[in-house]
């Protein structure tokens, strides 16, 4: 159909120009004329049908703007003639149907305006579009499109569409840090969006599943460092690896000294030469040598020749090969008999004669740990006495400080006349030096020496490892017995002993098994005097202290009875076995990370606040008109309150109980020895002892029996601490553990107790024996434990890596001529 009305309107254009040119004028131009229009009214045909089809294609592809633009194309290229009416026809009911799709879009995105003059357009030039003007009535009714749509908002949705996508795959891929970011870029467009929150909250939950995780590894982890922290090291294999070092100086005059070293003569040779053609000769070379400079403007050293009064008439002959510049000046002005000095923007070279006393004042960037730890310093005040707390106060050793930088140089032989001055500023590990420029220069080559000390972190452990072990073993036999007629006389009887000779206190029926109406079984002791339990085996006085006033003392129980009840005389056996072995394993290993020769404290402590002073109790010494106090007590007597005050303190102390750890400490000249001066304390609270007395006074009691009764308790507790604490300067290497203090104690007890002339008896006297044995060990053992680290914590000095490559020989042959621990391995 396109195809046919091309071939009509192709024919109707070629009819019309053929009539055209069948009027001839002179030279045949109107044939010529007609011919070109002919062709160039086909050419625009032709044009205009394959924007058509264009068109046609991109409508059908969804792309309404492009095949708009192509109809539009379409029309502006076909003629407005009766021959192209059909088809210029067509091409309007295309556009109509273009303008309105994109009009359609253009509304969609709150493009309102760009709709209207769309919808216009196609109605003006197709009367007969509808859709056009539907669509110009929808746009006006609010319900169909939001009249506060705007091009913004619509291009929001489609970001924040685009961002939801994003996020939801960066989840499914599990890139939770990109997914929490997206949404949140999501939030900043939108931040009433609920979807971007439920994907926050599912990438929470997926977190949290990690991090779970990541809590049992890390507490699996941290156990196992508990674990190897009673691993004794075997001392490692290391190897050094010297660092960057320290830039010296950081003013101008540093500068040049620093840039002459780094200039290189390959040849310096002078014959006869005088002072001014050598400092000549140095000042251009320096140029051309100056590898280092960059920038061209500040290539070369400033050299200025001052000669003074009467110049230098020595000649210089010498022959220098690969020599740095400092040292050639030198040589060249050792033969002149003058010297240089280096000044913030040249080097002067001046006679010997010249005195130097002028003072300048020069930076040094020098390592934190320049100043010397064995250096003196005023020692810590000394705490107020306190009868509770350990030697030396309270607060813990302290490390003596260092001694000033003045010290330092000073030690080194380095003069500071009148005027001169030297200081440290630790926190920028600058040396700040007023000298002459001598001494400066002497500094600058001391401070240089320090090059190859690297700043280190050192990671410092202390580890307390304690370990007690408690065995307690116990038997014995303990015997009641009753009354027995001797001999068969109706006269003479014999039993057991009375409970007064029982070292275990009276005898108790709860010791005992019970018989039927909870009567012992044979109730005179014969074995009571014969110490058990606790009675036999005593803990030492403070510990003894603290346990009578919680621990009553009890004699080892019983594990095997034997009664005798319808016997003459009847009788009761009981077996006193007792093995008990407890061990206590205790580890505490504070830890901190300094620098070298910053001082560093850690504390993981509890504030234990006890009291000091106390007032007095206060006992009223008129009670008023009566004279009983037992009234409201044991009910004899008259009624009356008897008010007392007890011991009421009035003052307060506190002390750190915990883990607490002071530690200065410095790298060595080597960058691999460490000296520390630390002080590493454990303080643990063990208990009360009570230092009052009760205050008792006499009463009656309802029968009018004079008894004893207790007005107050009149308590006065003080804590007992139990403290292990080192306070020792050390030189360890890298890496390396060394034991810096401990202890080793053992208590024994032995008890045997026996019944005189039974317990004798051969094999049968070992059942009115009782045995008891109490072994008490510990082992305290104090280790410190040195590292270098770099600032991302890892080791500056790392282990050297065994050999692979080595060839195995056999194995060791033990001295007795046995076989070695491991079997040979045949090559």
């Amino acid at each position: 159909m396109k195809h046919s009305a091309l071939l009509i309107l192709t024919a109707a254009i070629v009819a019309t120009s053929a009539q055209a040119g069948s009027y001839g004028g002179p030279g045949g131009s109107t044939s010529g004329a007609a011919e070109r229009e002919m062709a160039r009214r086909m050419a625009r045909v032709q044009e205009a049908q394959g924007a058509i089809e264009r068109g046609d294609k991109l409508m059908a592809d969804g792309d309404c703007e492009g095949a708009l633009n192509e109809f539009k194309t379409a029309l502006d290229l076909l003629p407005d003639a009766p021959m192209t009416a059909e088809l210029r026809e067509q091409v309007n009911h295309r556009f109509c149907a273009a303008a309105v799709c994109l009009a359609r879009e253009r509304a969609e995105n709150g493009r309102y305006a760009d709709a209207r003059a769309l919808l216009n357009e196609a109605i003006a030039r197709h009367e007969e579009c509808e859709d056009a003007k539907t669509l110009l009535e929808h746009l006006d009714d609010p319900e169909r499109y939001e009249p506060a749509l705007t091009p913004e908002h619509a291009a929001n949705v489609s970001e924040v569409t685009r961002l939801l996508q994003m996020a939801y795959s960066y989840m499914n891929l599990g890139d939770y840090d990109n997914a929490n970011t997206t949404f949140q870029g999501v939030l900043r467009i939108d931040k009433y969006n609920s979807a971007a929150r439920r994907g926050m909250e599912q990438v929470e939950l997926k977190r949290q599943n990690y991090f779970d995780t990541a809590r049992d590894q890390r507490r699996a982890a941290m156990l196992n460092d508990v674990n190897k922290a009673w691993e004794d090291q075997v001392p490692t294999a290391i190897i050094q690896d010297p660092g960057d070092a320290y830039g010296s100086t950081i003013d101008d005059s540093a500068y040049y000294s620093q840039k002459m070293r780094n200039i290189i003569f390959p040849n310096v040779n002078f014959s006869g030469a005088s002072i001014d053609e050598a400092i000549e000769f140095l000042r251009i070379k320096s140029r051309d040598f100056d590898t280092e400079e960059r920038d061209p403007t500040k290539k070369g050293v400033n050299l200025i020749l001052r000669q003074g009064a009467a110049p230098s008439t020595a000649t210089i002959s010498l022959d220098l090969k690969e020599v740095p510049m400092d040292e050639a000046l030198r040589y060249i002005t050792e033969l002149a008999n003058m010297k240089y000095k280096v000044e913030k923007f040249a080097v002067v070279v001046v006679p010997l004669s010249e005195v130097g006393d002028e003072q300048y004042t020069r930076t040094f960037l020098v390592p934190p740990d320049f100043l010397n730890s064995s250096a003196g310093g005023d020692p810590a005040a000394a705490a107020p006495a306190d009868p509770f707390a350990p030697a030396g106060g309270g607060g813990g050793a302290a490390i003596a400080g260092r001694g000033t930088a003045l010290d330092v140089l000073t030690a080194s032989g380095i003069q500071f006349p009148e005027g001169a001055s030297a200081n440290f500023v630790s926190s920028t590990s600058q040396l700040i030096v007023r000298n002459t420029q001598p001494n400066l220069d002497a500094i600058e080559a001391f401070v240089d020496s320090l090059r190859k000390k690297v700043p280190q972190q050192i990671y410092i452990t202390t580890k307390f490892v304690e370990v007690t072990q408690k065995n307690t073993d116990e038997l014995g036999f303990d015997w009641l017995l009753g009354q027995f007629n001797i001999g068969g006389s109706a006269r003479t009887f014999g039993g057991g002993g009375v409970s007064g000779n029982s070292a275990n206190g009276s005898v108790s029926q709860t010791d005992f098994p019970f018989a039927n109406g909870g009567t012992v079984i044979g109730q005179n002791p014969v074995t009571a005097g014969n110490r058990s339990g606790s009675i036999a085996l005593t803990p030492d006085s403070i510990d003894g202290l603290l346990q009578a006033q919680s621990v009553a003392s009890a004699i080892a129980p019983g594990v095997f009875s034997l009664a005798g009840v319808f016997t003459d005389p009847q009788f009761q056996l009981v077996i006193r076995a007792l093995s008990q072995k407890k061990g206590v394993d205790l580890m505490s290993a504070p830890s901190v990370t300094c620098r070298s020769g910053q001082r560093a404290v850690i504390e993981v402590i509890r504030e234990f606040i006890y009291p000091t002073e106390f007032d007095p109790p206060q006992i009223p010494q008129t009670i008023g008109a009566t004279s009983g106090v037992g009234g409201d007590i044991l009910g004899g007597g008259s009624a009356g309150s008897f008010p007392v005050t007890p011991t009421t303190p009035t003052a307060f102390d506190m002390r750190p109980v915990g883990v607490r750890m002071e530690v200065d400490p410095v790298l060595g000249p080597d960058g691999y020895t460490i000296d520390l001066n630390l002080a590493p304390e454990v303080t643990e609270f063990e208990g009360f002892i009570n230092y009052g007395s009760p205050i008792q006074t006499g009463a009656s009691d309802a029968l009018g029996n004079p008894t004893t009764i207790t007005l107050t308790e009149n308590r006065i507790e003080q804590p007992i601490f139990s403290t292990r604490k080192v306070t020792t300067s050390v030189t360890i290497w890298d890496n390396q553990t060394v034991a810096i203090g401990g202890l080793i104690r053992e208590d024994v007890q032995d008890v045997e107790d026996k019944v005189p002339l039974l317990g004798d008896i051969p094999i049968l006297g070992r059942l009115f024996q009782s045995k008891a044995e109490d072994h008490f060990k510990r082992n305290l053992m104090i280790f410190v434990t040195a590292k270098l680290i770099d600032p991302s914590g890892q080791p500056v000095f790392r282990q050297k890596a065994p050999d692979t490559t080595a060839p195995i020989g056999p194995a060791p042959v033990s001295m007795d001529g046995g076989p070695g621990l491991l079997p040979a391995v045949n090559p």
